[in-house]
C-alpha cells in the first residue's frame, strides 16, 4: 500500500509539472478577414478573433481538439503550417502564475473608519520620526500640489476587480475593463467555492479607492480612474496575457500587473511570444504613440532564494520592476534582488500593517507583500501623469532614477554608479517620492529618442569552480547614427549558456565606469539542466554612464553537491544591448549634482545662455526646457502652481484659445470650447450626440452607446431602442409591432406560443426539444398549424 501512494504520488506531481496543451491556437495571418475564417473553418477551427490591439495575429479554438492535453496536437499545427498566408503559428499551453500577495492577509467580516481611518496611512502622511519614519514617499506633498492623478487611467490586470466595492464605485471605468476568462464586460471577481480571488480589488484599492467617506482607505491617486482585467482566474495562455496587456492601450495609461512566474527559486520564465509583442507595441503606439506605462511587482522568492531575473517580465526594459521597504527602511524578507529593479515602494512589516479592500466588499489588513508595493507605484505614477500628460514611457523612468531617494533604506550593496546615482540590487535606486516626482514632470523636457546598440561576443568553455571572464570593447556603434548610443539608460545581456545544473551559476558585468551589476546569483532550489535558451538578463545599474569602453561578463561555476563537476558547461552565445540616447538627456548645468537628489532652485535660475526648446519662440527663453520659454511659438498649459510649458498641441481635455490650453466642458474629451455643446469626443461613460456636440451618460430613443467611438449611432429604423445597429439588436419597438429576440416584428407576424423564430431561417420553431416540425414559410401562416406540430 505504501509503495502505490508512493508511485501515485509521483505519477502526481509529473502531471502537475507536466506541459497542459489547449484547443486554443495563435495565428499569424496577413489576409483580409475572409481569407483569415476561410483557413479556420477549412481545419476544423473557430475564428475567436484578433488578438487584444495585435494586428494579424488572431485567436483559432479547434473544435476536435482537447482543452486540456499533455499531449500537442502536432498534426494540426504541420497541416495548418503549410497554408502560404500563415506566417507564425503556436498551439497554446497552459502557464502557471502566481500573484505576489501574502499569505497573512486577515478579511475580517466588517472593518470600518471613520476619523481614524487617516492613521492607518502611514505611507502616504508618515513624518513621525521617533514611530521610525524615516523616509517618505511623499504622496500628501503631490496632493498638496494639486494632483490627485484626475484624468489618468488605471487597468489592474489580475483576478478580477470589485466594481461595486464602495471605495471603487466613484472611480471605476468600465472602458478599462474586461473579463478575458468570461470573456465578456464584467469583470468582477469569482468567488465560487470560497476562492480566495480579491488580489486584484486589494491592488485597485491602493491605487484609486475614492476620498471622502470610504469605507476602508483612500487610494494614493485617489481621482484616477480604475478598471480591471479579470485574466488569472483560469487557464492563462500567452493569449490570454497579450489580450490583456493590449488591452485598448490608447484609452489605459498604465498598466498594473502583480503576477508572475512562480517564485520557487527553480523557475525560469518570462512573456511568450505574444506578450512580449504586446508589451514592445504597447511602448511603442500606447498613449497615441507616448508609450503605455507598465508596473511589474518585483517577486516574493526571497526566502526561496529565488532571483528575479530569471523573470522575464520584471526584468524586461519594457515594465518598471517595483520593490518593497518595511517603514523602517529594512528589507522584507520575501525580498528578491536583482539588477534590474528601478525603484522601492513601501508594503507592511513586521508590526506595521496596510489596510485595502476585501472580498465582497470588506476591508483587509495587509503586513507584506510586493503587490501592495506595486499598487502604491502605479498610483505615484499616475500622479506624476496628472502633472504632466504628455510624458513618454521613458520618460517616466527617467523621472524616477532622477527622483527616488536611498535615504535610510538599509542596504550594504548601496554604491555610486558612474553617473553619480546611488543604486542598489535590492532597491534600485531608492523610494518613490511623488512630490519630487510631480515637481519634475512639471519641468520636464522630453528625453532625446531612444538608440538601441547590439555588441556580439565570441564562444567559451565553462570550468567548475572558476570565472569564465569575457571582455568586449565597445565603441556604442559609433559609426552607425540610427544606433550610436553615448549616454546609457537600459543593458541588456543575451545569452545562451549549456550547463549540467543551473542553479551553480551566478554572473555579473562590469560597466567601462567600473559598477558591477549581479546579473544571476546562485539559486539553490535551481537543479535544471536546460542552462539558459538566448534568455535575457537585465540591469538600470548603468543608468548615465557612457557606453564606450570595455564591457565585462564574469560567470561563476560554483559546484553543489547535486551534481557531476566534470561535466562542462559553454557560454556558446553572448551579445551586449546598449539602450540609451546619442544625446545627454538633462542640461548639463543640472547634473552638478551627483546624486539622485532633487537640484536646488538656485540651480534652475542660473544666467541661461544656452539653446532653447523648440517650442520657445523668437523671443527666446531662461533656460532650455519648455517652462522656461519667454513666449510660446504654438500652444501653452498653465499648471496650478501658476507655471506654465510650451506644447506643440493642446493635450486630450484641453481646447486651444489663441495660444492657451483651455479645458474642455467636463464630460468632453475633446472640444472646440469650453461650453456643453462644443463636444467633439466625450469623457468614459459619455456618448456624443449627433448634431447637438453634447456628450450624455444615456443615449436618446433612436440611438444607442457605441463603446468604441464613444459616439451615439443611430438605431435600425425599427427600433425605438437599441444595443446595436442591426435590425436584431432591438430593444424596444414602435406601437404595432413585438419585440422577438431582438427583432421587432408586425404583430400579425408573430410566432405563437411555445415557439420562436429562428434568425437563420426566418420561420417559426418549436421552443421544446421533440421538435416535430418547422412551418417554412417567410410569415407564420397559422397559429393554431404550427402549434400542433410541437410536443405541448
Amino acid at each position: 500500500m505504501v509503495r502505490f501512494y508512493a508511485l501515485w504520488m509521483v505519477t502526481l506531481l509529473q502531471l502537475c509539472q507536466a506541459t497542459i496543451y489547449t484547443n486554443d491556437w495563435a495565428i499569424r495571418i496577413k489576409a483580409d478577414r475572409e481569407s483569415v475564417n476561410r483557413i479556420a473553418e477549412k481545419y476544423g477551427f473557430t475564428n475567436i478573433g484578433q488578438i487584444g490591439d495585435l494586428k494579424s495575429y488572431y485567436s483559432f479554438r479547434h473544435q476536435e481538439t482537447a482543452k486540456q492535453s499533455t499531449v500537442s496536437n502536432k498534426e494540426v499545427t504541420v497541416s495548418v503550417a503549410k497554408e502560404t498566408k500563415v506566417e507564425w503559428l503556436q498551439q497554446q499551453v497552459v502557464q502557471r502564475r502566481a500573484k505576489r500577495n501574502s499569505r497573512s492577509s486577515r478579511t475580517p467580516a466588517s472593518l470600518h473608519y471613520n476619523d481614524s481611518m487617516w492613521n492607518s496611512l502611514w505611507y502616504i502622511h508618515c513624518s513621525d520620526e521617533s514611530k521610525g519614519c524615516q523616509s517618505r514617499m511623499n504622496i500628501a506633498g503631490a496632493w498638496r500640489r494639486g494632483y490627485t492623478g484626475k484624468g489618468v487611467v488605471v487597468s489592474v490586470l489580475d483576478d478580477g476587480i470589485e466594481r461595486e466595492h464602495p471605495d471603487l464605485k466613484p472611480n471605476y471605468d468600465p472602458l478599462a475593463s474586461y473579463d478575458m476568462n468570461g470573456q465578456d464586460q464584467d469583470p468582477s471577481p469569482n468567488y465560487s467555492n470560497n476562492a480566495p480571488n480579491f488580489h486584484g480589488s486589494k491592488c485597485a484599492g491602493m491605487v484609486a479607492a475614492a476620498a471622502n467617506n470610504s469605507q476602508c482607505t483612500v487610494g494614493v491617486s485617489f481621482q484616477a480612474r480604475i478598471g480591471g482585467i479579470r485574466m488569472l482566474d483560469g487557464d492563462v495562455t500567452d493569449i490570454v496575457e497579450a489580450q490583456s496587456l493590449s488591452f485598448r492601450p490608447q484609452y489605459i495609461d498604465i498598466y498594473l500587473a502583480s503576477w508572475g512566474p512562480e517564485d520557487d527559486g527553480a523557475t525560469l520564465e518570462g512573456p511568450g511570444p505574444l506578450a512580449r509583442l504586446a508589451l514592445r507595441n504597447g511602448i511603442k503606439t500606447g498613449r497615441h504613440g507616448r508609450g503605455s506605462v507598465f508596473v511589474w511587482a518585483s517577486g516574493n522568492g526571497g526566502r526561496r532564494g529565488d532571483h528575479c531575473s530569471c523573470d522575464g517580465y520584471s526584468n524586461s526594459i519594457y515594465t518598471i520592476s517595483i520593490s518593497s521597504s518595511t517603514q523602517r527602511g529594512s528589507r522584507p524578507d520575501y525580498l528578491e534582488q536583482c539588477s534590474s529593479t528601478l525603484t522601492t515602494a513601501y508594503t507592511g512589516g513586521e508590526t506595521e500593517e496596510v489596510v485595502t479592500l476585501g472580498p465582497q466588499q470588506s476591508c483587509s489588513r495587509t503586513k507584506s507583500e510586493t503587490s501592495l508595493s506595486s499598487s502604491m507605484a502605479a498610483g505615484v505614477i499616475a500622479l506624476t501623469l496628472d502633472a504632466n500628460p504628455l510624458l513618454t514611457w521613458r520618460d517616466v523612468q527617467h523621472i524616477i532614477v532622477r527622483t527616488s531617494k536611498a535615504n535610510h533604506l538599509i542596504d550594504p550593496d548601496w554604491h555610486v554608479n558612474g553617473a553619480g546615482y546611488k543604486v542598489s540590487h535590492l532597491y534600485g535606486f531608492g523610494l518613490l517620492d511623488a512630490e519630487s516626482m510631480v515637481k519634475e514632470a512639471e519641468r520636464w523636457k522630453q528625453v532625446p529618442s531612444q538608440h538601441e546598440c547590439l555588441e556580439e561576443a565570441p564562444i567559451q568553455t565553462i570550468h567548475p569552480g572558476s570565472v569564465l571572464t569575457s571582455v568586449y570593447e565597445s565603441a556604442g556603434c559609433s559609426s552607425e547614427s540610427l544606433q550610436h548610443v553615448v549616454y546609457v539608460e537600459h543593458v541588456v545581456v543575451r545569452v545562451t549558456i549549456t550547463h549540467s545544473r543551473r542553479g551553480d551559476l551566478s554572473i555579473t558585468l562590469t560597466s567601462p565606469s567600473g559598477t558591477v551589476s549581479q546579473l544571476l546569483a546562485n539559486r539553490p532550489l535551481d537543479d535544471s539542466t536546460e542552462g539558459f535558451q538566448n534568455w535575457e538578463f537585465m540591469t538600470t545599474h548603468c543608468w548615465g554612464e557612457q557606453a564606450a569602453g570595455e564591457w565585462t561578463l564574469k560567470i561563476q561555476d560554483t559546484p553543489s553537491q547535486k551534481r557531476d563537476n566534470t561535466e562542462l558547461g559553454m557560454l556558446q552565445d553572448w551579445s551586449l544591448v546598449i539602450y540609451g540616447t546619442a544625446e545627454q538627456p538633462y542640461p548639463v548645468h543640472r547634473e552638478r549634482a551627483r546624486s539622485a537628489e532633487m537640484p536646488m532652485d538656485s540651480d534652475l535660475t542660473e544666467e541661461y545662455s544656452g539653446p532653447c526648446d523648440p517650442e520657445c519662440s523668437d523671443d527666446g527663453c531662461e533656460g532650455p526646457s519648455p517652462q522656461q520659454c519667454v513666449t510660446c511659438l504654438h500652444f501653452f498649459l498653465k499648471f496650478k502652481n501658476n507655471t506654465r510649458m510650451c506644447v506643440s498641441g493642446c493635450p486630450r481635455g484641453f481646447w486651444g484659445d489663441r495660444r492657451r490650453c483651455k479645458r474642455c466642458y467636463s464630460s468632453c474629451e475633446s472640444c472646440t470650447g469650453s461650453r456643453s455643446d462644443q463636444c467633439t469626443s466625450c469623457q468614459p461613460g459619455h456618448h456624443l450626440t449627433e448634431g447637438t456636440n453634447t456628450c450624455v451618460s444615456v443615449c436618446p430613443d433612436g440611438f444607442y452607446g457605441d463603446e468604441d467611438t464613444n459616439d451615439c449611432e443611430e438605431c435600425h429604423s425599427d427600433c425605438v431602442t437599441c444595443n446595436g445597429p442591426e435590425d436584431d439588436e432591438c430593444l424596444s419597438c414602435e406601437e404595432g409591432k413585438t419585440l422577438e429576440n431582438g427583432v421587432c416584428v408586425s404583430d400579425h407576424e408573430v410566432c405563437p406560443i411555445k415557439t420562436f423564430r429562428s434568425g437563420e431561417t426566418n420561420t417559426c420553431t418549436c421552443r421544446l426539444w421533440k421538435l416535430t416540425g418547422t412551418f417554412k414559410t417567410n410569415r407564420c401562416q397559422s397559429k393554431m398549424k404550427i402549434a400542433a406540430t410541437c410536443n405541448m
